[in-house]
């Protein structure tokens, strides 16, 4: 007969519990990169349901580079140059990239203003807006340079590309918070 406080081992797990076992800042680092991987599910729904159907002569938004800026500003040029790669190579594979440069584009650029945030400016509100808007012009005017090489628009069209990095700016003051939000779980990614 056992004694009440005698030692009795934990009872098996089967299946997969069995062989993952996740430290607890590997469960909230897991779920940090699960989010963002849902805000940009999310933003990719909302830009191509409902956003694709509103146009500004001639132009709309483009929320996931958009998104991808934020969270690589966020989490740090280590950690957001991987994942802007990841991210922009999805992006691509969706169907709703500008094609095969915007995978080199979106993580250059993110990289480069990730590395440009870090060196010269301080973390907050101001400077990610900064960054994020120069790499959403960057990005656009090299688009429409591409575009316009292979012969797929006109000179004429420079406003409308224009236009909308200026209208997809305007969402990211609303996306901050919530990126904001999901980069301090888990602790802070880049401490200054």
């Amino acid at each position: 007969m056992a004694k009440r406080y005698e030692f009795r081992p934990d009872k098996e797990r089967s299946g997969i519990a069995n062989k993952l076992i996740l430290t607890r800042q590997q469960q909230k680092s897991l779920l940090k990169w699960l989010l963002y991987a849902l805000v940009l599910l999310a933003l990719s729904v909302v830009q191509d349901v409902l956003l694709c159907q509103v146009r500004l002569f001639g132009s709309t938004t483009d929320l996931v580079p958009c998104g991808i800026f934020l969270i690589c500003l966020a989490e740090g040029m280590e950690r957001g140059s991987v994942f802007s790669l990841v991210a922009s190579a999805c992006y691509l594979f969706s169907g709703a990239g500008a094609g095969y440069h915007s995978l080199v584009l979106l993580t250059a650029i993110s990289v480069f203003i990730s590395y440009f945030r870090q060196s010269y400016l301080r973390k907050g509100f101001a400077a990610t807006m900064l960054c994020t808007g120069a790499g959403l012009f960057v990005y656009q005017l090299i688009v429409f340079a591409i575009a316009l090489f292979l012969g797929q628009t006109n000179p004429a069209r420079l406003g409308a590309f224009a236009l909308t990095a200026g209208l997809t700016l305007l969402w990211a003051p609303l996306l901050y918070p919530v990126v904001g939000a999901v980069s301090k779980i888990g602790g802070e990614a880049w401490k200054e």
